[in-house]
């Protein structure tokens, strides 16, 4: 059992610790590991961590309750994502409330080609229900990974679509891996597996709550190039969904429809508000990603994909230290010597530029710019 994960799993189940703080516990700390080793006094000393979270890192039973999780997944053969592995999807990486670990089940590696997001209301007319369709097998035919909520209404009228042009689709889910809800969807969640998934990042046991629900739609967006929104009413999962997108400096795109119907107002509004980009067909929104397709191409031809990295910001410190690695692998001994940086101040900086992606250590303690 890889205790790196292990320690990450257990900090997510820390009741009140979000991602946000765990990862700055774990840069003030310098490991996962040693967060649960850190005593209560120098726990007090990290900002944002008061004596009621100390307490419950001291004396709380997440590790008990996060090997029973791993031992779980393993026999469920369910993959565990934490933050730093290679198959976490680099994109949602970037967000600052990225989750420390993520489940998922299914074939899909969200890392080998583009994800877009069709998202609308749960009460979805045949009007939405079609147009769900037409972008979602349009761009499953084309080697896009279609995700979605796996709701009622827009979010499951793509998901079928996908499958059923034999693409990729994505569901992410609000709540543990051992079920699946609704109900209704459970043999088309099995079906999206074969060359899609599900994810969420959330525990078995775990029920869908309402709570949960917008906490979901920021790993939507995250994981996504763009967001493309169907039908929305004047509030509800759809527009939280495109707001964070927009957020997370996602692209957002909406179907604009006739004024005064209910599950127009919300993608009007988007486009009003200058949130979302008006478009009336799946074609825009890969010309507008600037995603190269044939449209004279074979039913079903895979897109030529450039992944590009977002562009990330970084310290004077943090570029220092990746000046020196230009030059090739170094240790920390002989990054602290060139930039002229103590050990306690290097280590939760090297951390937290692990964590953005920036870096990666390679065996014998050297460090790599990746």
């Amino acid at each position: 059992m890889n205790p790196h994960t292990l320690s990450l799993l257990a900090l997510s189940l820390v009741r009140g610790l979000g991602p946000v703080t765990a990862k700055n516990l774990i840069a003030y700390c310098g490991s996962p590991e040693s967060v649960f080793h850190t005593s209560t006094a120098k726990l007090l000393q990290i900002p944002g961590i008061g004596a009621k979270t100390a307490a419950l890192l001291r004396n709380s039973n997440t590790l008990a309750q996060a090997e029973a999780e791993l031992a779980f997944c393993e026999k469920h053969q369910v993959r565990v994502l934490p933050y730093l592995d290679a198959d976490y999807p680099y994109r949602l990486k970037y967000i600052h409330d990225a989750p420390l670990v993520l489940f998922q089940t299914g074939a899909v590696n969200l890392n080998a080609q583009e994800n877009i997001a069709i998202v609308g209301t749960r009460k979805a007319t045949d009007y939405g229900k079609e147009l769900a369709d037409t972008f979602a097998s349009f761009f499953a035919q084309k080697g896009i990974n279609v995700v979605s909520g796996l709701a009622y209404g827009v979010d499951i009228a793509a998901h079928r679509a996908a499958v059923r042009v034999e693409g990729i689709t994505t569901g992410v889910l609000a709540h543990g891996l051992d079920r699946i809800y609704p109900n209704a969807h459970r043999h088309k969640a099995m079906e999206m597996c074969r060359k899609g998934g599900l994810i969420s990042e959330y525990i078995s046991g775990i029920k869908p709550d309402a709570m949960n629900f917008p906490a979901r739609n920021r790993i939507i967006a995250g994981l996504c190039r763009g967001v493309v929104v169907v039908e929305a009413a004047k509030t509800g999962g759809a527009l939280i969904t495109a707001n964070m997108a927009f957020r997370q400096n996602r692209e957002v795109y909406a179907i604009p429809g006739s004024i005064g119907l209910p599950y127009s107002v919300g993608c009007n509004a988007l486009i009003r508000d200058n949130i979302a980009k008006l478009v009336m067909s799946p074609e825009e929104v890969l010309e507008d990603l600037e995603i190269q397709w044939n449209p004279e191409g074979a039913r079903g031809k895979q897109l030529e994909l450039a992944l590009k990295a977002p562009a990330i910001p970084v310290t004077a410190e943090e570029s220092k230290v990746l000046n020196v690695l230009s030059k090739g692998d170094a240790t920390i001994d002989q990054i602290g010597l060139h930039i002229r940086m103590p050990m306690s101040k290097l280590s939760p900086l090297l951390l937290g530029m692990e964590f953005k992606g920036l870096i990666k250590q390679r065996p014998g303690k050297k460090f790599r710019r990746l």
